[in-house]
């Protein structure tokens, strides 16, 4: 039989990875999983780009990943019942590659992530964090597809 011990969970804090998020808390539910919620810094600016300023680079870094990190613990208590086993980690890097090196560091069973977050433009360049894990992932992937509107016939 198939059992799901360690769900890793990477989320963007878009509406499409809350719901895998969702999809997650109920096979942790169903399977008596472990959830590992995972957020990524990616860092838009180097030190490089900020050499004409007085920007403290490691300031601004340390910033964001503690807003990240009490983002994340909301989310945790919002969307994750009493007695389902989670924890919060914020990451810094690039996102498939933390989110599969993580997934491997605590021999997930299953990660369960959205197709689309906060792409836009840079998925038509980069291709999507989603199919770089699929790819790379030393487990099972399960994604989640955010289902479109339906607007009557007319």
């Amino acid at each position: 039989m198939i059992a799901f011990k360690e769900i890793v969970v990477p989320t963007d804090f878009s509406e499409h990875s809350l719901r895998a998020i969702d999809y997650a808390t109920g096979l942790a539910e169903k399977f008596g999983s472990r959830l590992e919620l995972v957020y990524v810094v990616e860092a838009g600016l180097q030190p490089a780009d900020l050499a004409w300023t007085n920007v403290d680079y490691g300031d601004l870094n340390r910033q964001h990943r503690e807003a990240a990190q009490k983002h994340m613990e909301g989310i945790a208590k919002e969307r994750i019942p009493e007695g389902i086993s989670a924890s919060v980690s914020i990451l810094i890097g690039k996102a498939f590659v933390e989110i599969v090196r993580f997934a491997e560091s605590v021999n997930a069973d299953l990660i369960v992530m959205a197709t689309h977050g906060y792409g836009g433009f840079s998925h038509l360049l980069l291709g999507s964090t989603a199919e770089r894990v699929v790819r790379k992932a030393p487990c099972p992937v399960l994604t989640i597809k955010h289902p479109l509107p339906v607007s009557p016939i007319s």
